[in-house]
C-alpha cells in the first residue's frame, strides 16, 4: 500500500508454516500469497512492515551532484472484520547528494482501506477492492513530499496455478493491482517571461492524475513441497518464493511533470512462521524511471500469527 514507487519484498513459507498460515494472510485454498514490495498483496490481514528499505542512485542535475536516496517505509494494517482492513503508512527519506548537505524528512501520510470481496478456494483466487488516501502537507517539502495529496481507488487480485495439469507448474502464482489516482489540486503550467525565454516548463504545486499498477510472477517452493512433491531440498530453500515484479505509473491528465515509469524487480522471498524478510533488485525499464539499478528489502511481521487472540484478530468477529 505504499505510495513510493521504489518498493520491494520477500515472502515465503515452509510446509509447517504453510499449514500454520492457513488461518491468516492472503489465503485461497491451499495457496498462500506472500506480501510483495512493489505492489500490495491481494488479501487482508493484521501485519506491519518494520521497515521496508530502498536505496537508489540519483544522477547529477543542475547544481546537485550525483548521490543516493534511501527510503525507510513503515506500514501497519489492522483487520476490522475478517474481510476488511485499515492501514496507515509513511516513509522517511534520506537524500545524500555529492557536494550538498544531506536532506532528511518524511513523505506524506497514507491511510488505506481494503475489502476482500471474493475468494475461490478451488481455483486459488482472491479479488479485493480498496482505496488509498494521501494527505498533503503532512510530509517534509524539501525532500519531495507533495503539498497536495490525492485519492486512489485500487483493485487487487491473486491467482494460483494449482489447477494446472502439469504438477511442476502448479507452484506458480500471479498477483496484481490496478489503480487510478485523483489529485486534490490539478497540475497547471505557469507561463512567465522566463519560461518563454528559456523554454523550461514551470508548474504550480498541483499534481496530474495518474494510472498505476503492477504484476508479480511467483514460484512457491513451500507449495511445491506441501502440495506437489517433497524433493528433499534444504529447509532454507523450501521456505523461498522466487519472483519477479513489474510496476508502472503513467500520467492520466495533461499537463504532466512526470512521464511513464516502469520498473522490474526480480528477487526472492523468505518467510518464517511469524515474519518475512525479502530482497529485490530495482531495474529501471526506461529513462523516466532512472538510469541506475536500486535495491529494496523488507522486514514484515504477521500479528495474526504472533498474537492470534489479541492484536492479530479482527476487531469485529462475524
Amino acid at each position: 500500500m505504499h505510495r513510493v514507487f521504489w518498493v520491494a519484498v520477500l515472502a515465503t513459507c515452509s510446509a509447517v508454516a504453510f499449514q500454520h498460515a492457513a488461518h491468516a494472510h492472503a489465503i485461497a485454498g491451499a495457496r498462500v500469497f506472500p506480501v510483495t514490495l512493489t505492489i500490495d498483496d491481494p488479501g487482508v490481514s493484521d501485519e506491519a512492515s518494520l521497515p521496508s528499505f530502498t536505496a537508489t542512485r540519483q544522477g547529477a542535475s543542475g547544481s546537485a551532484g550525483p548521490g543516493w536516496e534511501y527510503d525507510l517505509g513503515f506500514e501497519f494494517d489492522k483487520t476490522i472484520t475478517k474481510d476488511f482492513a485499515l492501514g496507515i503508512s509513511d516513509d522517511y527519506v534520506i537524500q545524500a547528494l555529492h557536494g550538498q548537505k544531506t536532506q532528511t524528512g518524511f513523505l506524506n501520510i497514507n491511510v488505506s482501506g481494503k475489502y476482500q470481496a471474493w475468494v475461490n478456494a478451488e481455483h486459488e483466487t482472491i479479488v479485493s477492492l480498496g482505496v488509498v488516501r494521501e494527505f498533503g502537507r503532512t510530509g517534509t517539502e524539501h525532500i519531495g513530499a507533495d503539498q497536495y495529496g490525492g485519492t486512489t481507488p485500487t483493485g487487487y487480485f491473486g491467482k494460483g496455478m494449482g489447477d494446472l495439469p502439469v504438477p511442476l507448474l502448479r507452484p506458480f502464482a500471479v498477483t496484481g493491482e490496478f489503480a487510478y489516482t485523483v489529485a486534490d489540486k490539478k497540475l497547471k503550467q505557469i507561463i512567465t517571461p522566463d519560461t518563454l525565454a528559456t523554454g523550461i516548463m514551470e508548474f504550480n504545486s498541483g499534481n496530474e492524475n495518474r494510472w498505476s499498477g503492477g504484476l508479480s510472477l511467483q514460484y512457491s517452493l513451500p507449495y511445491l513441497r506441501s502440495q506437489v512433491k517433497d524433493y528433499g531440498l534444504p529447509e532454507f530453500v523450501n521456505r523461498l518464493v522466487p519472483l519477479v515484479e513489474l510496476s508502472w505509473s503513467s500520467p492520466a491528465s495533461k499537463p504532466s511533470a512526470l512521464g511513464t515509469q516502469v520498473v522490474f524487480a526480480p528477487g526472492a522471498i523468505y518467510m518464517a512462521d511469524t515474519y518475512e524478510v525479502g530482497l529485490e533488485a530495482l531495474i529501471p525499464a526506461n529513462r523516466a524511471s532512472g538510469r541506475n539499478v536500486g535495491v529494496a528489502a523488507l522486514f514484515h511481521v504477521f500479528f495474526d500469527d504472533l498474537f492470534p487472540t489479541s492484536l492479530g484478530k479482527p476487531l469485529i468477529n462475524d
